[in-house]
């Protein structure tokens, strides 16, 4: 059985480029839960709780997330993470609900 990895996220009220930026200097990752069927979800994570979570992680596509937002369980998957291409740095996250 696998495990299932449990954290708290924020809804992120705006996006683009400017507002991510500003999200990344206060430590924090912009990402966004894409759900079938219904309007996708932008939010941020603290960039400790996400990376403690993933940075020994093989497989990281096939664990399992529960993303409470809100008291709202969501549950997903990574679909992408997108890293700085010198530092290595998570720069963002795409999940997948399911």
């Amino acid at each position: 059985m696998k495990k299932i990895i449990k954290f708290k996220a924020k809804y992120r009220n705006k996006v683009g480029t400017n507002y991510s930026n500003k999200i990344r200097k206060k430590e924090k990752i912009p990402a966004i839960i894409y759900i079938k069927k219904n309007k996708n979800i932008p939010i941020k994570i603290k960039y400790k709780t996400i990376f403690n979570l993933i940075k020994n992680k093989k497989d990281i596509k096939n664990i399992k997330f529960i993303i409470i937002i809100n008291k709202i369980n969501y549950k997903c998957k990574i679909k992408e993470i997108q890293k700085h291409p010198v530092k290595n740095k998570i720069l963002h996250i795409d999940f997948i609900n399911y």
